[in-house]
């Protein structure tokens, strides 16, 4: 126990302080670290990095007018007397806008967030804001400085979308996807122009698919770029007609592949030229290893029975090997093979036999025209053996009297294996030697005389395979080293390979069409629980207009996807199973109560009535931004030594560690800023100019604990006591002054981020963050300074200390 006290703290602190270095360096010096370590970096806000800021007034008119429509209609059914379901519809439609106009504000929120982070902005801040009654969502995009893209983008109406996928391709849209071809090989006219930058500008586009480099061997070309071969770079931009090769699924679940049709336009980057190529074939591997030495032979096996002509040791060891299998195998002294086994097919113990069946009446399979007895059949085959022991043709009796079809072939079975015959017939055909005839034996389709005309015997089993033979000194090492060869990949043939640069135009729709089902058809999404399984599902529901548009949709689409999309993203894609009439459905496949509730709130949020405008907007440049930080970090430099050199001259030796402590406070600080909030979350603190003005203010607060400290040293160390008694004794009485007097700041800074605006906010997160590390500064490491600095020889000299 001893020995753990004594090692864990020590070895927590290395840890810590080796993972916070590590963070804190530039992102371009520890490309070594691993991944979770190069991510932290600093987020700047939008008056640091420029930016845009946006004010969407959110309008409540449209939701106030739907609601007295609602309540009018509620009326309405129920003065004229309508079924229960059409007025628990309309009542669970108007509990649901009411709900949603009590959640709008962080309902639109969540979509402007998506359509910010599908810009690339992964610092924007929305603040909801609320002047009067009126209520606003404040957006700020740094780095995003062009202000109508900003606007087009994040303040388009939030709207409720119904799409049907496209799938089949129409000769309208082959001929679209050709013009778009063309337009794509008018511009590429223009010097400035490469396939490159297109292919760039259109890699979004879920009907393009564009690589920039891609090496290909003639055999992996994509089907229609065969011409290109013998092409070079001085070809230019080539058209052609072809396939790509996609996954897909089948009807039954399984993963197939399948030939999307289309157009490429494709240059050549580097002519073709021989380069190696990895085999993965054993019958081409081995084709290679015969030709590096005349010692070394390649034969292919092909259906071939593992009798006496192929050696002990292959064919023993072929019948314990799997398909695809590679196994060195000594033979003698100087020969050892290595054997690819491609297929086996096990041998199996077939024997012959003839027999004459006399069948009686109720036998299984006797014919209908049989009329004997069971006793009258009995005497009957007693009577043909009794013949067949006086030396009658066997065949000839067979032909006379058997009931069987194979009568007529005089009694031949021919071949068969083990278990092919019933029991009782089998079991006398393996007893008897061969020719030998049985006396009557009764089975299930009457009485027999049995001769074996073949005893059981093993047949070899019959493989394909490669071996490859090597001969000479030291031959099973040479087989070894060879399949260590194929298995790292060494074996190599010299093909030609070229490198090109292609942009794939697809004629085979993959997107979404428009339907003129969307939002205003739209009553209310709820979660409820599948009465069968349990399982969280969201329950829709349209308008009678909305119900006829829904069931068009669904009878057109039954097993196809209908696509669910707010405010221009995706929010689900379910299959329709079957025709939906009614105007009511359900979605499926939600895992929990959240992702059921998250989707029910989407389809809430797209329906809402509540448009957005924009109230205000505010650009700031990039380089105003850079010129603020440079500023605030100058200003904090200059704060920094002059409080250091402050502390060095009114606390001397006590002063200087004060400030070491104030550096290490200042590293973490700069470490902890590049970390998420709560560290696995996956919100950053973004530096504001309000930020930084907390952190300049927080390095003034970093050394107030310090200097409570001191004072109480010095009154001790003047009363003639040792310095670490003195700083146990100053650190114990300033305890208190320095708790209260933080917490009571930090209370301030949870005060003001709770009800303060989105720059208030900043502030307090970065001086509370600051109240806390100081505490940490001050209480654990100016005492293990001061401690460590006591058993030295300068904690004699008192007037370091005091003065």
């Amino acid at each position: 126990m001893t020995s753990k006290r004594s090692y864990t703290w020590p070895t927590i602190s290395i840890v810590s302080a080796i993972a916070l270095t590590v963070i804190a360096l530039p992102q371009s010096v520890k490309e070594w670290a691993p991944a979770f370590m190069q991510a932290p970096s600093l987020h700047f806000g939008l008056d640091l990095a420029g930016g845009t800021q946006l004010d969407f007034r959110i309008s409540e008119k449209e939701m106030a007018d739907q609601i007295k429509t609602l309540e009018k209609e509620i009326a309405e059914l129920e003065a004229k007397g309508s079924s229960p379901d059409k007025v628990i519809a309309a009542q669970n439609q108007l509990y649901s806008v009411q709900q949603q106009k009590e959640g709008v504000v962080e309902a639109i929120r969540t979509v402007l967030e998506r359509r910010i982070n599908a810009m690339g902005v992964s610092e924007a801040v929305i603040t909801p804001s609320y002047i009067g009654d009126e209520k606003h969502l404040l957006v700020e995009c740094p780095g995003v400085v062009d202000t109508q893209v900003c606007i087009s983008t994040v303040g388009k109406t939030i709207q409720l979308e119904f799409k049907e996928e496209l799938t089949e391709a129409t000769d309208e849209y082959e001929a679209e996807i050709r013009a778009h071809v063309k337009e794509v090989r008018d511009q590429l006219k223009d010097p400035d122009v490469t396939l490159d930058l297109i292919g760039q500008d259109l890699s979004s586009d879920i009907t393009v698919s564009y690589r920039p480099e891609t090496r290909y061997f003639k055999d992996a070309l994509p089907k229609g770029l065969e011409g290109v071969w013998n092409k070079t770079p001085k070809s230019g931009v080539l058209q052609y007609d072809g396939f790509v090769t996609a996954n897909a699924t089948d009807s039954a679940g399984e993963q197939t592949t399948t030939e999307i049709p289309g157009i490429f336009l494709t240059e050549v980057l580097r002519a073709q030229t021989q380069t190696g190529r990895i085999v993965n074939d054993a019958s081409q591997a081995f084709d290679i290893l015969s030709k590096e030495s005349s010692s070394v032979t390649h034969t292919t096996f092909t259906d071939t029975l593992l009798d006496k002509n192929i050696p002990e040791a292959i064919t023993t060891a072929i019948s314990d090997m799997q398909l695809g299998d590679l196994r060195t195998i000594t033979i003698d002294d100087n020969t050892a093979s290595v054997i690819f086994l491609r297929k086996i097919v096990p041998g199996v113990t077939d024997m012959g036999a003839s027999h004459i069946l006399i069948a009686y009446k109720g036998a299984s399979s006797a014919n209908k025209d049989i009329t004997r007895t069971k006793a009258e059949a009995l005497a009957l085959t007693q009577e043909v053996k009794a013949k067949l022991d006086n030396g009658a043709r066997f065949e000839t009796l067979a032909v006379q009297y058997s009931d069987g079809p194979s009568g007529k072939d005089g009694g031949d079975l021919g071949t068969f294996g083990i278990g092919k015959m019933v029991a009782p017939f089998e079991k006398v055909v393996v007893s008897q030697k061969k020719g030998e005839i049985s006396d009557p034996v009764e089975t299930q389709f009457g009485y027999h005389i049995i001769r074996t005309d073949k005893v059981p015997t093993l047949n070899p089993s019959t493989a394909s395979f490669e071996q490859l033979t090597i001969r000479g000194d030291d031959a099973s090492n040479r087989a070894t080293e060879a399949i260590g060869r194929l298995q790292r990949g060494e074996v190599e043939s010299m093909e030609g390979m070229i490198t090109l640069r292609s942009l794939f135009f697809s004629l085979q729709p993959t997107g979404w069409g428009d339907t003129l089902l969307d939002g205003k058809h739209f009553r209310t999404a709820t979660v409820t629980l599948d009465s069968t399984t349990n399982i969280p599902i969201v329950q829709i529901a349209f308008d009678s207009e909305g119900a006829e548009l829904f069931q068009e949709l669904t009878k057109k689409n039954i097993g196809k996807r209908l696509a669910i999309f707010v405010g221009g993203q995706l929010v689900s894609a379910p299959t329709v199973q079957t025709e939906i009439i009614g105007g009511t459905a359900v979605i499926t496949g939600t895992q929990n109560f959240d992702e059921a509730n998250r989707l029910a709130t989407d389809l809430n949020t797209g329906a809402i009535p509540a448009p957005i405008y924009l109230a205000g907007q505010r650009t700031v440049e990039a380089t105003l931004g850079a010129q603020a930080l440079r500023t605030s970090l100058q200003a904090a430099l200059i704060g920094v030594l002059i409080l250091m050199a402050y502390m060095i001259l009114v606390y001397r030796m006590l002063g200087l560690i004060a400030d070491i402590a104030l550096s290490l406070y200042a590293f973490i600080f700069y470490a902890v800023l590049k970390l998420p909030l709560f560290l696995f979350s996956s919100s950053y603190i973004v530096l504001t100019l309000a930020g930084m003005a907390g952190i300049i203010l927080s390095l003034g607060m970093a050394v107030d604990a310090n200097v409570l400290i001191f004072e109480r040293m010095k009154e001790e160390l003047r009363k003639g006591k040792m310095l670490k008694t003195a700083a146990d004794t100053g650190f114990h009485r300033a305890w208190p002054s320095i708790r209260d007097g933080n917490m009571s700041t930090f209370i301030t800074c949870a005060i003001l981020f709770v009800i303060g605006t989105s720059i208030v906010k900043g502030f307090a997160v970065t001086l509370g963050m600051g109240v806390l590390i100081s505490m940490f500064s001050a209480i654990i490491i100016t005492r293990f300074l001061i401690r460590k600095v006591a058993h030295t020889k300068l904690a004699e000299n008192k007037a370091l200390f005091c003065g």
